[in-house]
């Protein structure tokens, strides 16, 4: 039975762009909510027509990869707005504005191109995709959820239930929006009702 939307699963992938054959991204045991939007939208649309232990090759092309790109997404910007923050353009520097992420594709007369569009905007994708576990414990979803935000592995994380109620211990380091993501998707595709996060100081030994 192919797998369905909200299912939990961890998956082996590797993507790479079509033209140029160029490697992207490589990834082992990578906990996934099947049609939740951790994936891009071609491959969780693939995931809910396969089943644990299946293997494909996914073409993705731009619309339900990273889009298309768009021109309005390149941005002039004064050369005085980054000397207001002490930096000094160049091209291939990564800035941000606005929340958005982009990068200098020139510097000349004072004035600064950026272009806004996600580097993958525009290109077709490969995707190499194996589901190699589908978790079926409440707390391995959770712990897979927490994995996804806090990029902390399994056995770092503790997980106790009661009822409706989960205790959730990570390492202090992890922001709370973060938590919020973690709690708000554990209610929604776990089916709990609080989640409570304990964070937990060890006493180091002196030198």
């Amino acid at each position: 039975m192919d797998m369905k939307k909200n299912d939990i699963v961890r998956l082996n992938y590797e993507a790479k762009m079509k033209e140029g054959d160029q490697k992207i991204i490589e990834m082992k045991n990578s906990p996934v909510i099947v049609g939740a939007g951790y994936m891009i939208k071609g491959v969780d649309e693939a995931l809910e027509t396969m089943n644990v232990g299946d293997k494909k090759e996914i073409e993705i092309s731009p619309d339900k990869g990273f889009g298309k790109r768009n021109l309005q997404m390149i941005k002039v910007i004064p050369e005085t707005e980054f000397k207001k923050h002490g930096q000094r353009p160049a091209p291939g520097m990564f800035i941000t504005a606005d929340n958005l992420r982009g990068r200098v594709m020139s510097v000349s007369s004072g004035r600064v191109k950026v272009d806004f569009n996600h580097p993958l905007a525009g290109k077709t994708l490969i995707y190499n995709v194996e589901v190699s576990k589908q978790e079926d414990k409440n707390e391995d979803k959770i712990k897979a959820i927490a994995q996804f935000y806090s990029n902390t592995e399994p056995e770092n994380i503790s997980v106790t239930l009661n009822g409706k109620e989960a205790e959730v211990i990570l390492p202090p380091a992890v922001h709370s929006v973060y938590k919020k993501k973690i709690a708000d998707d554990t209610i929604k595709y776990v089916g709990l009702e609080k989640v409570k996060f304990v964070e937990v100081f060890s006493k180091t030994e002196e030198k």
